[in-house]
């Protein structure tokens, strides 16, 4: 039996994002350096440069409002161009 209730469930999938967790990254084997995420994202990324937690959070928003209401099912991707394949991505 249906209670009535209507469940949205949708995706957040980042792409590189200037975060905290890059400094505990090792850059290779054996290296303590830390990761810079713009250095990553100039080279995986159309738009050039990492996103920032705010470019996610809108996306989070978005979902969390009455906007969505109508949306379900969805993965919404915040990865600057990434996943569009325009550039290649890093080895």
């Amino acid at each position: 039996m249906c209670s009535g209730r209507r469940w949205h469930f949708n995706t957040v999938h980042p792409g590189v994002t200037d975060t905290p967790i890059w400094t505990k990254l090792p850059v290779s084997a054996g290296s303590n350096a830390p990761i810079d995420p713009n250095e990553v994202a100039k080279a995986g990324v159309p738009f050039g440069r990492a996103g920032q937690a705010q470019d996610i959070a809108y996306g989070v928003l978005f979902l969390a409002s009455d906007a969505s209401s109508y949306m379900t099912g969805a993965e919404l991707v915040i990865d600057g161009g990434m996943t569009g394949g325009a550039r290649p991505r890093w080895s």
